[in-house]
């Protein structure tokens, strides 16, 4: 193993990308990777739907981005790139679900009813 350090030194720049801004992900290989995966029968249109999502998906980001906490971001964008490919699909429902957690949980402890609220 040439680089045992290399997924440390990866997480890392996440992290430090998450507090600061979005992180710029190659869309087009992970949607490739899982245009693969599914095997349709139309392999360039699936990349192609994919791609687009993951566009709306990061302008979302992009626009929220400094609504969410910053320990929501770093824990699911640094969360997420051990796992899978990184997808900004991935990361806006991770933050997004996170938010509404913590929502829900203020709102029992105030003794409401909870609502699902995001930013």
């Amino acid at each position: 193993m040439p680089f045992p350090f290399a997924p440390i030194l990866l997480g890392s720049q996440l992290l430090v990308a998450a507090a600061d801004g979005l992180p710029t992900i190659d869309i087009t290989k992970t949607c490739r990777a899982a245009a693969v995966v599914t095997a349709g029968a139309s392999e360039q249109n699936d990349i192609d739907i994919c791609v687009s999502s993951e566009q709306k998906a990061r302008e979302q980001l992009v626009k929220d981005w400094s609504k969410y906490a910053v320990a929501d971001r770093t824990r699911c964008i640094q969360g997420g790139s051990r796992v899978y490919l990184p997808s900004y699909i991935e990361w806006l429902t991770c933050v997004e679900m996170e938010t509404a957690v913590k929502t829900m949980r203020q709102d029992q402890k105030a003794g409401r009813s909870s609502t699902l609220r995001t930013p």
